[in-house]
């Protein structure tokens, strides 16, 4: 009798409890929402719609896109449509001065020091409040992935509008940080938002962090707020062809990072992406449980060739930094340039070992 009376209680138990969760979670979603609402207002009036106009008879430029292969009788994406080649837009923009908008500079094509890249027609912004500008490119900044534009209007007096403030010290979000991405789609006059959290910092040469928000072109060039609708930074420095769009990966450049390169192009400053330091391995992680990276294949003539590593060797530190998965290693590299000497302990069999890697440049 008393096995089934604790029987009886246990599932009285949680049944209360599961009924309370149930009742917590609308007014969790209403905060959410509220929350949500809130931001898209306040960030509404910083950030701008922008079309790239391509000439689609050119050299297909570097704009992110999901490929999908052409089925013959059955659709898809036919990669020989010149229409199918090019992302026009929408994608956004921030606006940081009186006649200057921010945008990525992925979506402009190839590089040059004179403007857009080859068979970049044309750019235009699209106000908050509908007027609709040409756009110049006055500065590019690739190793941040920012590009600058100039319009021909005073936007500090313009209808719907405002110029985004740049923080004065450095300023970076925690891990586990509720953010939002704010931008403009189809429809230029209403804003587009997603939020997220921030899922790791320092990312790409310790100039973004990632987020788990999801990212399409709309939103690509689009400024990040956090919960207060502070802008905390931008969304760039993403490869749709690598991740996927809306994959739930991608990276915003701290705003500090934006600030120092916004002062360059201001110059009309054209700043090329440096050679990216290379390692020359792939590997996997190893343990579940504690640090382990597996060597599967080493690139020959690179640097960790030269340097001894093998087929089998399992990488535990590098320069006294535990490597936990592949992304610690990724991150790593990044932080440093081409030339740079890297120490690294292996095991190999039963045996440990250090060896000295000089990264090369990214074939």
């Amino acid at each position: 009798m008393k096995t089934k009376f604790t029987t009886f209680a246990l599932l009285l138990a949680l049944g209360l409890s599961a009924a309370a969760l149930s009742a917590q979670e609308p007014v969790l979603h209403k905060e959410l929402e509220a929350q949500r609402i809130k931001v898209a207002k306040s960030m509404a009036k910083f950030t701008v719609s922008v079309e790239i106009d391509y000439d689609h008879e050119a050299v297909r430029p570097p704009a992110p896109r999901t490929p999908r292969l052409p089925i013959p009788g059955m659709g898809g994406e036919d990669p020989n449509d010149p229409f199918q080649r090019y992302d026009i837009g929408p994608f956004s923009g921030l606006i940081v001065g009186k006649n200057h908008v921010l945008i990525s500079d992925r979506t402009l094509g190839d590089f040059n020091t004179t403007g857009a890249g080859p068979g970049v027609e044309g750019v235009t912004v699209t106000l908050p409040g509908g007027d609709r500008y040409p756009a110049k490119v006055v500065g590019r900044h690739q190793e941040i992935d920012l590009a600058l534009l100039e319009i021909d209007a005073d936007l500090s007096t313009a209808k719907d509008v405002a110029i985004a403030s740049f923080p004065a010290d450095e300023l970076k979000p925690e891990r586990g940080q509720q953010v939002f991405v704010v931008g403009r789609g189809q429809n230029p006059l209403r804003v587009l938002i997603n939020d997220g959290i921030v899922s790791a910092i320092d990312r790409e040469a310790r100039k973004a962090f990632q987020l788990d928000a999801r990212i399409g072109n709309a939103t690509l060039g689009a400024p990040v707020a956090d919960n207060d609708g502070k802008i905390i930074g931008m969304v760039t420095l993403h490869n749709h062809e690598t991740f996927g769009q809306a994959s739930g990966v991608s990276y915003a450049a701290y705003m500090h990072e934006v600030k120092r390169a916004y002062a360059l192009m201001k110059e009309g400053k054209f700043v090329e992406r440096p050679k990216a330091p290379f390692m020359g391995i792939g590997a996997n992680k190893k343990w579940p449980d504690k640090p382990g990276l597996e060597v599967g294949n080493v690139i020959s003539g690179s640097g960790a060739e030269k340097a001894g590593i093998r087929t089998g060797d399992i990488i535990l530190k590098v320069d006294e930094a535990d490597m936990n998965d592949v992304p610690d290693l990724i991150a790593h590299i990044a932080g440093h340039k081409v030339g740079d000497v890297l120490t690294v302990k292996l095991l190999r069999g039963d045996k440990e070992m250090e060896v000295k890697v000089t990264l090369g440049p990214r074939p």
